[in-house]
């Protein structure tokens, strides 16, 4: 094995190990110790981060963030992560966002000149609209580490009644024209709720002894089909609206609701599914918001709320 082989496969060992002595390593690769000590100096000269611990039970140690061995890509695949990238731009918050920059970076430096052309092309030439929002989300990353870990967070939230306490867990995260959106199981009410992560104002995680609840089932794709709770015991509410031609592409392109949506031969139709109680005002709103290319038969909730928001405008504009 030569040294450039080696050196990867012990970057792999030690990012599985993460404690070991210079001896196991040594014994392990069939080197000796000081080929060794000079192999895990350069290691770290590479930005592997590892430190030396002294004493009976000492060795070196390696930090929380790991160091990848080198990966092969093709030009395609190196395009192909830009293009990822690119649909990303106009968000004003991503999770780990430093980070992807930072890899993106490295990435680009040591791509061949002609690669570099056609990445530079594609930036000008493809974009993924999102509207930009002033509102920032400075806590994704956590959100995110805490639905992979399956850790409650202590948050303040921005509600409608003001700042309140909530203890959540959530299931992950997803966003929608241009803000993100947690269902999280909430403490408080006993449920699955969904919070919007520009309204948090502080976040932190639990304490260690804080009781979890097991969401390891129930992931981000079967919220976003559903878009309900889980738990039997909280009530939902039949939604059925009738779309005209043009309701039903201003549906499909903001695609607010997962559910069933029959189309007609004149390219009307009617959208059936099921929703929580607490999105009533807000998709109230939303369906009012396509005129008389929406109406809303069930729920009568809804119906109600949306004949007082036109009473509400018709008083206005007769002012």
């Amino acid at each position: 094995m030569n040294k450039t082989q080696r050196l990867i496969q012990l970057m792999m060992a030690v990012n599985e190990r993460m404690q070991f002595t210079v001896k196991e390593m040594a014994d392990e690769f069939g080197v000796s110790e000081r080929t060794m000590h000079r192999d895990l100096q350069e290691l770290s000269e590479l930005g592997m981060p590892l430190y030396t611990e002294f004493g009976p039970h000492g060795g070196y140690r390696l930090l929380k963030k790991r160091m990848l061995p080198p990966i092969l890509f093709s030009e395609q695949e190196a395009v192909a992560m830009f293009f990822a990238f690119q649909s990303l731009q106009y968000y004003g918050t991503l999770p780990f966002e430093a980070e992807s920059t930072s890899a993106l970076n490295k990435f680009y430096h040591y791509l061949p000149s002609d690669a570099k052309v056609r990445i530079d092309a594609l930036k000008d030439r493809v974009a993924f609209w999102t509207p930009l929002r002033t509102q920032s989300s400075p806590y994704l990353q956590q959100i995110v580490e805490a639905s992979i870990e399956g850790k409650p967070l202590e948050m303040t939230y921005a509600s409608k009644a003001g700042p309140t306490q909530r203890t959540i867990q959530p299931i992950g995260i997803y966003s929608n024209h241009g803000y993100w959106y947690l269902p999280s199981f909430c403490f408080q009410k006993e449920g699955i709720l969904l919070f919007r992560a520009d309204r948090i104002l502080t976040l932190e995680f639990a304490g260690e002894n804080h009781p979890a609840v097991d969401l390891s089932s129930y992931t981000i794709k079967e919220w976003l089909v559903t878009g309900l709770a889980r738990n039997a015991e909280q009530p939902v509410l039949k939604l059925k609206v009738r779309l005209t031609k043009n309701g039903v592409q201003n549906y499909e392109r903001s695609n607010g609701f997962g559910g069933s949506l029959q189309l007609n031969q004149d390219g009307s139709g009617t959208l059936a599914t099921e929703m929580h109680p607490q999105n009533l005002d807000y998709f109230s709103k939303y369906f009012l918001s396509l005129g008389s290319d929406a109406v809303v038969e069930e729920p009568a909730e809804m119906v109600n709320l949306i004949r007082e928001q036109i009473r509400a405008m018709h008083h206005a504009y007769l002012l």
